[in-house]
């Protein structure tokens, strides 16, 4: 019996010494995942017969949790989002190992890249002659640059980050809107957004000023009959939400009077306004800045005219005002030297300049193309021609003198002025203003003075502009200086 047991043993013994250790095995499901470039978290399935180990490529862009385990297991794998264009790859393995071997179960990322919009946005510039710095929103999320084509001498690219980049823009003098397209592209070149540009060759727009009053009628003096013309004024006005810059701008008087029954050849209204009195801001494009909603006020002498008569205004207060070196030593403008002057173009009078008092002439304002200089202007806008004027004694064709003309393109404001009674013409364009503004109903009315026109505001508190002076001016109105 001694003897059985010692060679089961002595057996047992030889049989486990000769016996291979099994190799370990692991396999993974899925071996592969794909995620889109907004990133993410995936689990993946590890089955293993022994402990294992991740290994990875050293990528930054993803992580493994946990990075070892044994037998059956889970893994995570979490991976940032990415703009690149084009897709990125990473190779993680799972290892098993033991004393008979290693057993590796490969995984692969894919991170698919950011796709360009099936749509491209469209971002529309319009920008001022003046040109300087625009700053224009990024394609969110997208690494990019921008493409300038090389004929297009008059934009350059500035700084750039996730959140905008810059366009630097050159002075428009050409007298002529400019126009180009500029790509914005990822780094496969694939287009992200077109951005379209169009640089004005003026440095404001239609309606952005526009004519707050005109106060044309003068204040009787006290225990009189007449008034002083020299507290006449005019107020334009900013009717945008930015600061804007009035260096520059044209007020004018028209030549065509409403009261006067002519008939011009050819008839100029249409393409051009004819005008007799020029008078413009001066600056040198950003001298003269008016905010938001704000006014500036334009006097014909910023004079304390309420000194002497309780009824009148102080125009001490003014902004500007406009003066004439008079050709009449019995008819001398007064200056304020502590007021600027209006720079003066041209005026018809030998001696003055007063506006209708009876609102029979249309006041306009407008802004020449950048560059232009009032020689330039004079040289090349004379308005030479004839008109027909049609009285009871008959019809007399006379020339026109002493007169200049104002491409509409030019006009920012216009406003007729007449009374009903002598009404025969508008001094412009129905384009420019379809309607008359009055003080007074009937031709020297003596109701007239002491009112002024004033344009109505909606309620949001902007100014009413439908080129309609009928419906956009309270007509017989409280001048704003005597409120």
């Amino acid at each position: 019996m001694k003897k059985f047991l010692l060679f089961s043993l002595t057996a047992l013994f030889a049989f486990s010494c000769t016996r291979e250790a099994v190799k370990p095995t692991v396999e993974i499901d899925p071996e592969t995942l794909t995620f889109t470039s907004v990133g993410g978290t995936m689990a993946v399935s590890v089955t293993a017969s022994d402990d294992w180990t991740v290994e990875t490529d050293g990528g930054d862009w993803y992580s493994v949790s946990p990075m070892s385990g044994n037998g059956n297991s889970e893994i995570t794998v979490t991976v940032s989002g990415y703009t690149d264009a084009i897709d990125r790859t990473a190779t993680v393995r799972i290892i098993a190992e033991n004393t008979a071997g290693t057993a590796t179960a490969t995984l692969t990322l894919i991170q698919q890249r950011m796709t360009p919009p099936g749509q491209p946005e469209t971002e529309s510039l319009k920008v001022r002659a003046r040109g300087g710095e625009i700053i224009v929103a990024a394609p969110q999320g997208y690494p990019y640059s921008i493409n300038v084509p090389s004929d297009i001498t008059w934009i350059a690219s500035g700084n750039q980050d996730e959140d905008g980049f810059t366009l630097v823009f050159g002075e428009n003098t050409s007298g002529q809107d400019r126009t180009a397209v500029l790509e914005v592209v990822n780094s496969e070149g694939e287009l992200l957004m077109s951005v379209d540009v169009l640089q004005s060759w003026s440095n404001l727009f239609p309606g952005e000023f526009v004519i707050e009053e005109i106060f044309f009628t003068g204040n009787l003096l006290e225990g009189s009959t007449s008034t002083n013309s020299g507290e006449q004024y005019i107020k334009i006005a900013n009717n945008t939400d930015e600061v804007l810059y009035a260096d520059g701008i044209m007020v004018m008087e028209a030549k065509i009077n409403s009261s006067t029954n002519n008939t011009y050849n050819p008839d100029i209204r249409s393409e051009y306004c004819g005008v007799q009195a020029i008078y413009v801001v001066p600056g040198s494009g950003t001298d003269v800045p008016v905010q938001p909603r704000g006014s500036i006020l334009i006097a014909n002498n910023a004079q304390n005219f309420k000194a002497d008569n309780p009824g009148s205004f102080d125009l001490t207060i003014a902004d500007f005002e406009w003066y004439d070196e008079s050709a009449s030593s019995a008819n001398l403008d007064i200056d304020n030297p502590d007021v600027p002057n209006m720079d003066k173009w041209f005026c018809y009078s030998m001696s003055y300049w007063t506006m209708h008092n009876r609102g029979f002439c249309g006041y306009c304002i407008a802004l020449p193309p950048s560059g232009m200089d009032m020689e330039t202007y004079l040289a090349d806008y004379r308005w030479e021609g004839t008109y027909i004027m049609h009285t009871q004694a008959g019809d007399f064709e006379m020339d026109i003198t002493n007169a200049y003309l104002v491409p509409n393109s030019w006009v920012l404001d216009a406003v007729n002025l007449s009374v009903e009674e002598v009404f025969y013409m508008l001094s412009f364009d129905t384009s420019l203003d379809a309607g008359y503004a009055h003080c007074g109903t009937t031709d020297f009315d003596p109701e007239r003075y002491g009112k002024s026109v004033r344009r109505k505001t909606d309620t949001d508190g902007y100014f009413v502009d439908t080129n309609n002076s009928a419906s956009d001016f309270i007509s017989d109105a409280v001048p704003s200086l005597a409120e």
